[in-house]
């Protein structure tokens, strides 16, 4: 495994450094155990709720972990055994103890840390119960669909004194702590603006493994599902933590574009554009309906530098304005996605003051995300002379925006929204204040433009 960094850094919105102790984290150097005490050979026990889907990665990373003396899985919530009799088999034999509840695996108790793999309108529900019977939690990102949600989350862990960490992986890795430390040190000047670009192709079949995906709702729950809210979600959230290093990086406004390309209820195609009370622009573009893959690459410019970070193997290079330049590589940029179940392992064990990315580091994304619907009022439908038919790499059929990848490519290099790029289908919107922002939705027209979907 690669390094584990304490969580020595700035306060979100300060630009300064603090030491974060335990007494000042909720929950923070308390191990909650069940009846068999500490695990064997003082690994931290995880029990996880699911074993398919996403939470089979989960799965497949804790044993990685348990061979590098870490962690190790100790309990899972299995619904349908007859489903998943395989790996209830499999895990069984690893000694992990399956349940058929959340409640049985709280009350039986023999874990460190629960966690939430599951769907996003899962996510609070499930992780307040957790904590709510006295355990700490990992919970998938995002934290949930809705900014009142991601509220009572926050109040659940005042209330309980229990800490709730969050999946997204890159604020994990030393290459994004090492870039939140050169923006909050002032050595680069005041962030001006950051751009982030994305084209992950996704065709019938990933809109189909699961009950909400490309959906708005799951059941009476807002999903709000889409490249900007799941899987590209991280890419949105690096900017708003990188943002959050300095003086005013909290959110100002909103002004964003939804678009849908394929036969879903939600948007697969977004530009988002944030504004920061420091007056900093941050500028997401990402797009599932289209043929060529393009990698997460993220542009920063500074006052007195600028940044290039690649996703593909989470390095990046600081140019200074003077001509310097640094460089910093992840030394394991393979284990990029197991570094949240590692850290908050550490946290757990009392090594590590506190999760890299908790609920407020988190919260951004979601309003990010509730303002993204409020601005652009729904999502608008490109019409199919704008769209071709073709195959994503799963063989299944993919809807793709005609020349979407090129439009990428220049939102990158100029930082303008797709309607400022003269897309044939691109409309422009309005930007949405933060403040005073409680609720999703935020009017009784989206409630209506989002309706029956």
């Amino acid at each position: 495994m690669g390094r584990h960094l304490c969580h020595v850094g700035p306060v979100a919105g300060a630009g300064v450094h603090r030491v974060c102790r335990f007494s000042e984290v909720p929950g923070g150097g308390h191990r909650h155990h069940g009846p068999e005490g500490l695990g064997r050979a003082g690994l931290i026990r995880y029990g996880v709720v699911g074993v398919g889907g996403f939470a089979a990665n989960w799965v497949r990373w804790l044993g990685g972990l348990e061979a590098a003396g870490a962690a190790r899985l100790a309990a899972a919530v299995v619904r349908d055994r007859a489903k998943y009799a395989a790996e209830v088999e499999a895990l069984s034999g690893r000694g992990c103890r399956v349940y058929a509840t959340l409640e049985e695996m709280l009350a039986e108790g023999g874990i460190d840390v629960v966690g939430v793999p599951t769907g996003i309108a899962q996510h609070v529900p499930l992780s307040a119960r957790a904590m709510e019977a006295g355990y700490n939690v990992l919970v998938e990102k995002p934290i949930s669909a809705t900014v009142q949600e991601a509220r009572a989350l926050r109040e659940a862990q005042v209330r309980t004194g229990r800490w709730c960490a969050v999946g997204f992986q890159f604020i994990y890795s030393p290459t994004i702590q090492w870039l939140r430390e050169q923006l909050a040190s002032g050595r680069l000047g005041a962030l001006r603006q950051a751009r982030a670009v994305i084209g992950w192709p996704r065709g019938a079949r990933y809109y189909g493994r699961n009950p909400w995906a490309g959906r708005l709702r799951q059941g009476g729950a807002w999903v709000l599902d889409g490249p900007a809210t799941n899987a590209t979600a991280h890419h949105l959230e690096n900017m708003l933590y990188l943002a959050a290093a300095q003086e005013g990086g909290a959110i100002a406004s909103v002004r964003a574009e939804l678009y849908r390309a394929g036969p879903i209820a939600s948007y697969d195609t977004s530009c988002i554009e944030v504004l920061t009370e420091g007056g900093a622009r941050l500028l997401h573009v990402a797009s599932h309906a289209l043929k060529e893959a393009l990698e997460p690459v993220m542009e920063i410019e500074c006052e007195r530098g600028l940044i290039h970070w690649e996703a593909a193997d989470n390095s990046a290079v600081i140019r200074y304005a003077d001509g310097r330049e640094e460089r910093r590589a992840d030394p394991d940029p393979d284990e990029v996605h197991a570094r949240p179940l590692a850290q908050v392992a550490r946290v757990a064990a009392g090594l590590d003051p506190a999760p890299l990315c908790g609920l407020a580091e988190a919260e951004p994304h979601v309003l990010a995300i509730d303002l993204a619907f409020e601005s652009s009022g729904g999502i608008a439908t490109i019409g199919s002379e704008h769209v071709a038919q073709g195959t994503a790499g799963d063989g299944s059929a993919l809807a793709c925006v005609k020349g979407i990848e090129e439009l990428l490519r220049r939102a990158l290099a100029s930082g303008c929204m797709l309607s400022e790029l003269a897309a044939p289908w691109a409309r422009g919107t309005q930007a949405v204040a933060a403040r005073g922002y409680g609720s999703f939705p935020g009017s009784e027209a989206l409630a209506h433009a989002l309706g029956g979907t």
